[in-house]
């Protein structure tokens, strides 16, 4: 491990003395746009680790974004990349998915120290719930029956789990069924684990809390009504989870919401259907990479910043491995 980051970041060190991935050069042309998940000082008190980054990792990307890029919401960033606008400082767009209390306790510090606009995708009928989104609710419960040593309960609800985070992969395994039947499966795991204590920060942001990131210049974005996947096949409400979920969120925030984002990243011609319909102007995937000039508007891709992927042992930043992640370039770390 230790050698294969000293080469990565020799490398990555190298990309960028270079100005090959440096973003003026590396993103000239491109539309930018990153994402993150939870915002905590300690990543590993989430039950899916890999999602969360620390307030001072954070800082730092966002510096980094602040210094080498033009920082605008997603849909200014779309507007202007789609009109043909190309400035020196290349477009970059950040968003963070899920709308949990977390963003406005930790990021939105860390956004006002930077100047820099973010958008932030709302499960909109999730708003003035208590609990956390059902993949998360689903990975504290798996994490609750690892601790009780309950694994084999776990595969045996669950068959055909590969090797790595359980967590993650029973999370896998849940986007493949319908909602009743995924539904069904958190209350049999549930049930087994007993009582799982969520903390406060899963909780979902207040109508109050997203008025104010909209009065400080941050975009307000759907992120469907229940963060259930969007397709037709196992069920979904496009109509509701896509349309209603942005007329929800137009009433309560008074403004207007022209930005999407899919719920974990699936979607089908139904829910693009649906986009077009409802009037939005804008839609995020989770597919890695940049955008270039012949991109879908609905069908954009974004970078998921994860924090051990680009820092160092303590957890630091480091510059030129993500300005090397972010290039595309051949060699450049998964």
């Amino acid at each position: 491990m230790a050698i294969r980051h000293f080469v990565r970041d020799l490398g990555a060190q190298l990309f960028w003395h270079l100005r090959i991935s440096q973003p003026r050069r590396a993103a000239a042309d491109r539309l930018t746009i990153v994402t993150f998940h939870r915002v905590l000082p300690d990543p590993n008190n989430s039950p899916l680790p890999h999602l969360a980054v620390t307030p001072a990792f954070l800082r730092g990307c966002l510096d980094f974004f602040a210094d080498h890029y033009t920082c605008l919401t997603v849909s200014q960033a779309t507007e202007r990349f789609f009109s043909g606008d190309r400035p020196t400082r290349p477009l970059l767009a950040v968003t963070f998915d899920d709308g949990r209390k977390d963003g406005f306790l930790h990021a939105l510090t860390a956004l006002r120290a930077s100047h820099v606009p973010a958008t932030f995708y709302v499960p909109a009928g999730c708003v003035e719930d208590t609990k956390p989104l059902w993949h998360d609710a689903l990975a504290w419960i798996v994490r609750r029956l690892k601790e009780q040593g309950a694994t084999d309960a776990v595969r045996a609800e669950v068959p055909g789990l590969g090797e790595g985070d359980l967590a993650h992969a029973v999370v896998q395994q849940a986007k493949q069924l319908s909602e009743p039947d995924r539904d069904a499966l958190i209350a049999r795991l549930g049930s087994l684990a007993g009582s799982v204590n969520f903390p406060f920060w899963e909780q979902p942001m207040s109508w109050s809390e997203l008025r104010q990131l909209a009065q400080e210049g941050h975009e307000i974005g759907s992120h469907s009504m229940s963060h259930t996947v969007l397709r037709e096949e196992l069920g979904a409400d496009q109509h509701r989870e896509v349309t209603e979920s942005r007329h929800l969120l137009e009433e309560n925030l008074n403004g207007s919401v022209t930005s999407f984002c899919f719920p974990t990243g699936e979607y089908d011609d139904a829910t693009l259907r649906e986009l077009n319909e409802a009037g939005y102007q804008n839609a995020v995937t989770t597919r890695p990479g940049p955008n270039d000039g012949e991109a879908n508007r609905f069908e954009l891709r974004r970078f998921d910043v994860q924090g051990p992927l680009n820092s160092n042992r303590r957890g630091e930043l480091k510059r030129a491995v993500l300005a090397w992640r972010l290039s595309r370039l051949p060699g450049a770390p998964g």
